[in-house]
């Protein structure tokens, strides 16, 4: 019997030679993957025991060449005309997406965030909701027919709900996702985050916003030509190129923005201490921009390195001296760059990984002049998130002690006592606030001073101050002793010569010292 192909059908049969040889090879040198729980089985587990090992071996790291068979399987998927891969969806234009698959109920969301905006209101503290986009437009579809996304229905739900409750909201969608053409300009070919475009907009977006509550704020560098853009082509996969490889979806380029103009600012993230120098130096992680790993680096995260629970952006030279504090997920990450060259003050919590303390208390600790949120309307209702649907009891600190120290001065060594400890006994259900007059420097070059609140040795808060804004503009630190502890161990207030690990030959003074001690209350 003789086969005879066509040119389409060789390449097909090529195709599936080729994988049937991939996979073989993968069993071989995965082999140890399945004989282990078989041996398992012979030696009494059960078969489903033995099975769902089997399975979660496969899907782990262990598994040699997975993003080799990622890749292949992804080309072999998009040979098929398959639009649909590993829960990754291809879109009408070539995109790459995930669907949310069904509508949930938000009330719950909205009747929390409509608490928290009167909280703020009764302390005359403005809010702003900010919804951001999605890679679906919402005046036509670039979904396959017959595919249903809902996350725009969600997005459109909670806006109403909130708007029935005279919430502050604002819409990016209209100006970045109303179109198939504004989804492509603004948004990443295999990623679910908006590109350099779209966070630049929402920047603008947000500053013009901010000048609405703050009419004396100034809109210094949202001209667009005040930026250079800088482009890496072919160096990235993201969210959703990760799960289906190269072949499938194609590959981005990775697009930054860097300022022409002058910057001096500081940046300081929980994990990771200060950053401080220029826009590039506080708010770029350079080793983004040298390396290209298609399957282990989010090149999306060149802004900062990533997401933290706490980042601190201070800028002494800023034109506005507004106090912002951002509640957020990751879209936020380049605009709170973008936004820190404009105010001088930006606290910026990630309420899905912040525990330190609820979002309500941070802020009754440390006072901002506004408060923003923006999430991404495909994770709402928000069950991601650890404090977001529960915002708790509106609180205020109510001092009840206060005690001052005129000056402590910590000389860095090359061995540990690099500190002092502050001379106070810290109470568990307690909340604090410190402030300083000054920090002097006697020696070395400290970034910033760190102070950090133990339980014996184990740290459990800690911030870092610029010592050049905080002698220009004050210094503040809110925290809160737990009061869950089943042990007898001490609480500590350390101040450092400079910041934790970078304290040799560095000495400093911390001047007009007050430690107000009280509780948080209903107001």
């Amino acid at each position: 019997m003789r086969f005879s192909f066509t040119g389409k059908q060789a390449v097909r049969f090529l195709g599936c030679t080729l994988f049937c040889l991939f996979i073989c090879t993968m069993a071989f040198f995965n082999r140890t993957l399945l004989l282990e729980p078989v041996s398992d089985f012979l030696h009494g587990a059960s078969f489903k025991t033995a099975a769902a090992t089997v399975q979660q071996n496969y899907l782990s790291d262990r598994l040699r060449g997975k993003d080799q068979l990622i890749t292949l399987n992804g080309g072999y998927a998009r040979l098929l005309g398959r639009l649909l891969y590993n829960g990754t969806q291809q879109t009408t234009n070539g995109m790459l997406t995930s669907v949310t698959s069904e509508m949930r109920d938000t009330s719950a969301f909205s009747d929390n965030l409509d608490r928290f905006c009167r909280y703020l209101e009764n302390r005359g503290i403005p809010f702003l909701f900010i919804m951001a986009p999605c890679k679906e437009p919402t005046e036509e579809s670039i979904l396959p027919v017959g595919v249903k996304d809902y996350t725009n229905a969600l997005a459109d739900q909670v806006l109403f709900e909130l708007a029935e409750r005279n919430v502050p909201t604002m819409d990016l969608r209209p100006d970045m996702s109303r179109t198939r053409e504004q989804v492509e300009k603004y948004f990443y070919r295999t990623d679910h985050h908006w590109n350099v475009e779209g966070s630049f907009r929402a920047y603008q977006r947000i500053m013009k916003a901010i000048q609405a509550q703050f009419p004396e704020t100034r809109l210094t560098y949202t001209d667009q030509g005040l930026w250079g853009k800088n482009i890496i082509p072919n160096w990235w996969l993201g969210t959703h190129g990760r799960r289906v490889g190269p072949l499938f979806g194609g590959v981005d380029d990775l697009d930054y923005y860097l300022p022409t103009f002058e910057t001096a600012m500081s940046r300081y993230s929980l994990g990771i201490w200060i950053q401080k120098g220029d826009f590039r130096e506080a708010c770029i992680r350079e080793w983004f921009l040298d390396h290209s790993d298609f399957f282990h680096l989010d090149n999306y995260s060149r802004y900062l390195g990533g997401g933290y629970p706490l980042t601190l952006h201070r800028n002494q030279h800023a034109e506005n001296p507004l106090k912002l504090l951002i509640l957020r997920d990751s879209f936020m990450l380049p605009v709170e760059c973008f936004l820190s060259t404009e105010l001088s003050s930006i606290d910026v919590l990630d309420p899905r990984e912040y525990g330190v303390m609820s979002e309500v208390d941070y802020l009754a600790l440390n006072p901002p002049d506004m408060v923003i949120m923006m999430i991404y309307p495909g994770v709402l209702p928000t069950q991601y998130y650890k404090y977001f649907t529960d915002f708790g009891e509106s609180k205020v600190f109510e001092a009840q002690q206060e005690t001052l120290w005129d000056e402590i001065t910590i000389n860095g060594t090359s061995g540990n006592e690099d500190y002092t400890l502050l001379p106070v006994l810290l109470k568990p259900g307690k909340s604090y606030q410190l402030t300083l007059n000054y920090i002097q420097v006697h020696s070395g070059d400290p970034d910033g001073a760190n102070l950090a609140l133990y339980y014996g040795d184990d740290i459990i808060d800690q911030t870092v101050f610029d010592i050049d804004y905080g002698n220009q503009s004050g210094f503040l630190w809110g925290f809160k002793i737990p009061d869950d502890r089943d042990d007898n161990r001490l609480w500590q207030l350390r101040l450092y010569a400079g910041v934790c690990g970078d304290t040799e030959k560095m000495s400093l003074s911390y001047q007009g010292i007050v430690l107000k001690e009280g509780v948080l209350r209903e107001p």
